[in-house]
């Protein structure tokens, strides 16, 4: 009896074998192939590999070409990459889309650069708008004027004459505007005036108005409305600019502040087929910062943290906490000193920053946040700002292990050693922008001293004491790559980590630089483990999704100066090719 099944086995073996090798039983041609390419797939091997095929969005083989030519069958898109550089699809986790398409619908982003620019400016807007309307400048930070100062009142008189004309500088939780001298008076603002509660209408020596307001938005409201795109028009935005960043190798995203509406138009684009990058939401947390109004607030959410798929996901909790460095409202641990105050327009030796939230209220918000089980992560720039939330979350810590939620300080522009300490035992990581070293280090050089700016995006500190660290741009305003006021161009942010220059070429801190491969890390496998997705992307390997990008030039090779010009010629979501260069 043993013997004949001993035989029968042997049959079916041999059966199985020969239907096997059969044709019926080939294996399923790929939906794409690559062939001919340098492929570095970011794995733990760091191998590099010839080809790469997907079939039905995960990708089945990364290997040599005779491997991948295998799988090509009469339906598969075969792309030639000719020797060229192929990496992972990138993940920008730091981007505001909805907010960058609605702004470019009512005013298209222009980078000004000095006060002659400014004026310049102004002066076409006199010329080509009707005189009913005022004249409101696009956004330009301070760091970006040449003169390192914003305009005056007396300013904007000479560019707009009678024209109304306003200059508005807002961050965070602080806004400063320049009215020029018809504007003034067509808001009816004299030295009589009561500012708004928590604004102030500065005046000078004689109590008239200069034109500058300090958050008493209020009082100009009315003078300047937004426009009011239809649905459609507003979706198509933002799909153009979805688009755009798939042209630099973006494959997926993170909205870093946003609410149901954006779940809604994201949820809207996808299911009309136009959503072209993976996308996770961060949600604002709308709080008076106590325990009750914290669980009011996320019991009231149609969602939970982690609910979504492959394509539109609900990331983690935000809080604002304190402002930004570029305005002098980072929350520092030492005074910004009086080398800082024309910059910012500070008089006050003593002045270290502001805050959106208190301590009490910070804690109250991440304690609930994490017991409720979500994710969290703190708008937080300066470093003092960071000390009150690290201890934020080691009070959650204390109710439960946080480890595991991957807390993330969003900016955290000052990396101290002890800092790292602390964010390694709590599992903390990092998202941070090193854009805004290239655009602005410069003038923040010159306000916060060399031993700030040796600190500031300091990668290397936070790298050696082992956290993940996600590089990205913080795009909020405009369509261009390397001319939107933050730049959304990965490869400027990956050639400033790498150099620690600014756009003047100054090198600022060049012990915090850190390698070609490790900086891209940052951008892919790094930044996918921010958002638990490490086993999804960040890698080309088998079983995970097929996104990747073909370079325009070889970025572990190129010349240092060459690598913020990389460009991608083929960017591939899902197994989709959604960009090829002309």
């Amino acid at each position: 009896m043993k013997q004949v099944f001993q035989c029968c086995s042997l049959v079916a073996l041999l059966a199985l074998a020969i239907a096997s090798s059969s044709p019926a039983q080939q294996v399923e041609p790929a939906d794409f192939v690559l062939l001919g390419g340098k492929v570095f797939s970011l794995d733990a091997k760091n191998t590099i590999a010839q080809a790469v095929a997907i079939r039905g969005g995960k990708i089945v083989m990364v290997g040599g070409d005779d491997q991948a030519k295998a799988l090509v069958g009469p339906k598969t898109e075969v792309y030639q990459a000719a020797g060229r550089t192929v990496i992972p699809g990138l993940n920008e986790t730091h981007v505001h889309p909805t907010g960058a398409a609605s702004g470019e619908i009512n005013q298209p982003f222009t980078q000004l650069h000095s006060i002659g620019e400014i004026q310049e400016w102004v002066r076409k807007q006199v010329a080509a708008t009707s005189a009913d309307k005022w004249i409101r400048l696009p956004r330009v930070d301070v760091t970006r004027i040449k003169e390192r100062r914003m305009p005056t009142a007396a300013d904007l008189d000479a560019a707009a004459g009678e024209r109304p004309a306003v200059f508005v500088w807002q961050y965070a939780n602080r806004q400063v505007q320049v009215l020029n001298r018809a504007a003034i008076k067509a808001a009816g603002i004299t030295r009589d005036t009561p500012a708004p509660k928590g604004g102030k209408i500065v005046k000078d020596s004689s109590g008239e108005p200069t034109g500058v307001l300090e958050d008493a938005g209020a009082l100009t409201s009315k003078w300047l409305p937004r426009a009011s795109p239809s649905h459609e028009e507003y979706l198509a935005s933002l799909e153009k600019l979805l688009r755009l960043y798939n042209r630099c190798g973006i494959t997926s995203i993170t909205d870093r502040g946003t609410g149901v509406d954006g779940w809604k138009v994201f949820r809207e684009l996808q299911s009309q087929g136009r959503l072209p990058v993976r996308t996770t939401l961060t949600i604002r947390v709308g709080s008076d910062g106590t325990v009750d109004g914290t669980e009011r607030f996320i019991g009231g959410l149609p969602f939970r943290f982690g609910e979504g798929d492959d394509w539109v996901k609900i990331g983690p909790l935000k809080i604002g906490v304190d402002g930004g460095v570029l305005y002098g409202t980072a929350y520092m641990r030492e005074p910004y000193g009086p080398q800082s105050f024309s910059l910012y327009g500070l008089d006050d030796p003593q002045y270290r920053g502001l805050l959106q939230m208190n301590a009490e209220k910070v804690t109250n918000v991440i304690r609930t946040g994490h017991r409720l089980g979500w994710q969290m992560c703190s708008h937080v720039t300066g470093d003092a700002g960071v000390d009150m939330v690290l201890d934020a979350v080691e009070a959650a810590n204390s109710d439960s292990p946080i480890a595991e939620r991957r807390y993330t300080l969003i900016h955290a522009y000052f990396a101290h050693a002890d800092t790292a300490k602390r964010c390694a035992k709590l599992g903390v990581c990092i998202d941070t922008q090193p854009a805004w070293f290239y655009k602005d280090g410069d003038a923040l050089a010159d306000a916060l001293g060399e031993k700030r700016m040796e600190e500031f995006i300091g990668l290397k500190t936070w790298q050696d004491a082992g956290l993940k660290i996600a590089l990205n741009s913080d795009h909020m305003q405009g369509f261009d790559p390397d001319l939107s006021l933050n730049p959304y161009n990965p490869f400027i942010a990956l050639y400033t980590a790498i150099t620690r220059k600014t756009e003047s070429g100054a090198v600022h801190g060049p012990s915090q630089a850190v390698s070609r491969p490790d900086a891209l890390k940052m951008l892919t496998s790094d930044a996918a483990w921010l958002h638990f997705d490490e086993q999804k992307k960040g890698t080309l390997e088998v079983g995970k999704l097929g996104d990747l990008a073909v370079l325009s030039a070889d970025y572990f090779s190129c010349p240092e100066e060459q690598i913020k010009k990389i460009r991608s010629v083929l960017t591939v979501v899902d197994g989709k090719v959604v960009h090829r260069a002309e």
